[in-house]
């Protein structure tokens, strides 16, 4: 029974891998072509429209995405509850997807104009907005088949998205010469056209609504609405520095910084991919209050999610340089000191990534989003400090720092709550 269940867990692993390490060299693969063919400036514009339309994607799934993986996985033995949460999730996406558009698009001049002073910036984000109501059903049918521990379709949605994405890119930026414009259409497409298909993998957990659906959709919003605070506070932790270089400095600097960020994808893709095995495994277990299987589960995750971390964060500092310059191009090489400044939060914040889910799949919401917002108000008070004075060292530092300070107070619940005297 043991081995049949490792097993099992073993193949989830290689799919959130494959899943993961996809969208992770399509994104880099990307970055070198938009890099080498845009130019440092072209290349930050492109980062701050996509860090926009990031941010704006926590907003428009609602944590929806997030609620099904837990709910899904707990009522993973009553058919008639999962339909009901999974259609009433649908229903839920298409809402808050359409709002979060309608939003993007009337606001879009103003942050253009007036906090990045770049009006070429106004078209590209009321694109953007166009794709929030299918983005917002793309991350229901993600973490219905997450909750359901079906990683092959998982993995197949995300690669799909995610070389769509490159392959559009690719042809709008260097066949059509259409530029950042192009860039930016380059992922819209393919979110709206994998935002329908991928419907089809959950068809048959749709029904009619019926007195039950606002009662479940209330839930799951619920649930969601923190998670989507969190996620979206989260994201400061890892995406502010980038939007304050915009804001204080220009698009080029930007683009500086986007490589070093790059190549801290590398460093959490291994952790990436182990969370989402790992959260609904631990959501599993808490349903059936098995808190040891919950214990082992982390420890071992995040012992050899840190072997490897060290490993690549280690080959990046020796030879950071080198890569740089061989993958993009020599200008782009003040990105390398910000990179060995970033690696010191980085390697220490993906070992807890790797089951950085564990608090949410105990229901512990609300403990998140209190510590998600206390860590971006230092991320965003540290890049404010830092930024005018350092540049992108000073932005690179008040990251690192603020991921340190996440990854201790994060682990100190995550200690507390997984034990048996805390745990109800």
């Amino acid at each position: 029974m043991f081995s049949l269940k490792f097993s099992k867990t073993m193949k989830d692993v290689q799919w959130s891998f494959v899943s993961f390490a996809t969208a992770s060299f399509a994104h880099l693969l990307l970055r070198i072509v938009l890099g080498r063919s845009l130019g440092p400036s072209g290349l930050g514009l492109y980062t701050l429209v996509f860090t926009i339309y990031m941010f704006g994607m926590q907003f428009a799934a609602f944590g929806i995405g997030s609620a099904l993986t837990k709910y899904v996985a707990q009522y993973q033995d009553d058919l008639p509850k999962i339909n009901e949460f999974v259609s009433s999730g649908i229903l839920g996406s298409m809402i808050s997807g359409s709002a979060m558009g309608l939003l993007l698009y009337t606001l879009s001049e103003i942050i253009s104009i007036h906090f990045f002073h770049n009006s070429e910036m106004t078209n590209l984000l009321k694109i953007t907005a166009l794709c929030f109501p299918f983005i917002s059903m793309q991350k229901v049918v993600i973490g219905t088949l997450n909750g359901l521990r079906e990683m092959k379709w998982y993995a197949v949605v995300n690669i799909f998205q995610n070389v769509s994405v490159l392959v559009i890119s690719i042809i709008l930026v260097l066949r059509l010469n259409m530029d950042v414009m192009g860039a930016v259409l380059g992922f819209v497409i393919p979110t709206i056209l994998v935002g329908m298909l991928s419907l089809t993998f959950i068809r048959n957990f749709l029904v009619r609504p019926s007195k039950l659906t606002s009662t479940v959709l209330k839930e799951i919003s619920w649930f969601g609405f923190y998670v989507v605070l969190a996620n979206s506070i989260g994201m400061i932790n890892t995406q502010i520095d980038s939007l304050l270089i915009g804001h204080f400095m220009d698009e080029t600097e930007v683009g500086y910084y986007e490589v070093a960020i790059i190549f801290m994808q590398g460093v959490i893709l291994l952790p990436q991919a182990l969370q989402r095995v790992t959260t609904p495994s631990i959501a599993t277990y808490y349903g059936k209050g098995d808190l040891n299987k919950i214990q082992q589960l982390i420890k071992n995750t995040m012992f050899k999610s840190f072997a490897i971390t060290v490993c690549i964060s280690v080959i990046l500092a020796i030879f950071g340089k080198f890569l740089i310059v061989m993958v993009f191009k020599e200008e782009f090489l003040p990105a390398y000191i910000p990179m060995i400044t970033l690696l010191i939060g980085y390697s220490i914040y993906s070992t807890f990534v790797s089951i950085g889910g564990c608090l949410a799949s105990i229901g512990k919401v609300q403990i998140i989003f209190k510590i998600s917002a206390v860590c971006a108000a230092l991320n965003t008070i540290l890049n404010i400090l830092l930024i005018p004075r350092f540049g992108l060292i000073g932005a690179a530092s008040a990251t690192s720092i603020s991921l340190l300070f996440t990854t201790l107070i994060n682990m100190y619940y995550v200690k507390r709550y997984t034990s048996k005297r805390y745990a109800k």
